[in-house]
């Protein structure tokens, strides 16, 4: 009892973390715990959980995607655009979107497998490319309607769960298989924690770092998709925060960023955390600037705390 207490120390040292935040600032707004603001967290943290699933995997690898904002964002402008807020088009839509996405995804994995580029020049100028290519196209003004059954899925609930709840724990379900239980699950974990090594065990190290960030990707395009749907349409910068988000998610869940080591269960705490944080600087009535400077703190003391635990492994 007492060793499976100590391999599961980061993921409930986690979960404790975001029940005594969420704990705290209920006591001092106790409207915070509402069932109804319960609900409107729960989904903000969907959105940032979706998008850290494959931010998960790249850095269980010991890479980053810095590309995943303007991804999110391409789904989310992309899906109200192309289909007019029509229904009818969802079904070449999501498909064509989600291929698209994941394919940005391979161009990075191909450029830091095959090429060796490192993964934050990469995916950061595949961020650039991706910001400058859509301003382009839609020439700064892409607006547009999300269709009623993508606001459906970003909006509405069954039996009072969020369909954003729902989707969320199917894909959380799926992934923890596949981290755990799949043979994948231990390539990505043996290239994180030595490629050289990985390799020399007969593991493909650029497939699987390849898959990662395509993964990555998809995901992006997910959770692109249901952010619409959640707003109920589209703008320019719609995925912005959801590139340090999901990192800060992934650290705060003890997903080591130096690679190896992880678990997305644990993402799934810090992404409740996140959104908690968020929650309460907003509660506490502080100035915006004040707001964005402790959120900062935070992300660069859990990005801290998950190098140290790197460099300890």
């Amino acid at each position: 009892m007492k060793l499976k207490v100590q391999r599961h120390q980061t993921l409930i040292i986690s979960y404790l973390t975001a029940l005594i935040l969420f704990a705290a600032i209920s006591v001092y707004k106790p409207g915070f715990a509402s069932i109804d603001h319960i609900r409107v967290l729960c989904s903000e943290a969907a959105i940032i959980g979706v998008v850290a699933i494959g931010q998960t995997f790249v850095i269980i690898t010991g890479g980053i995607d810095l590309s995943v904002a303007w991804m999110v964002g391409i789904a989310a402008i992309m899906i109200t655009n192309v289909t007019k807020g029509l229904d009818e088009s969802l079904a070449w839509a999501v498909p064509f979107i989600l291929v698209l996405t994941t394919c940005f995804g391979l161009v990075n994995g191909i450029c830091i497998a095959y090429l060796n580029m490192p993964p934050i020049v990469m995916t950061l100028g595949m961020n650039t490319v991706l910001q400058g290519g859509l301003v382009a196209v839609t020439q700064g003004a892409p607006g547009g309607a999300a269709p009623a059954f993508i606001k459906k899925m970003g909006q509405s609930s069954f039996l009072g769960i969020p369909y954003l709840i729902i989707i969320w724990a199917v894909l959380a379900a799926v992934v923890t298989v596949l981290l755990f239980k799949m043979k994948y699950g231990r390539e990505l974990f043996a290239v994180g924690n030595n490629a050289t090594v990985a390799a020399y065990s007969g593991i493909n190290v650029r497939r699987v770092t390849l898959t990662a960030y395509a993964v990555s990707g998809l995901t992006a395009g997910i959770a692109g998709m249901l952010l619409a749907g959640k707003v109920g349409q589209s703008y320019l910068g719609i995925g912005d925060n959801f590139q340090f988000q999901s990192i800060a998610a992934v650290a705060i869940g003890g997903t080591s960023l130096m690679g190896g080591n992880g678990n997305y269960l644990g993402t799934v705490a810090g992404a409740f955390t996140i959104t908690i944080i968020l929650g309460i600087l907003a509660a506490l009535n502080l100035p915006f600037g004040v707001q964005k400077m402790a959120y900062g703190i935070v992300v660069l003391a859990s990005v801290l705390m998950s190098v140290r635990k790197g460099l300890r492994k």
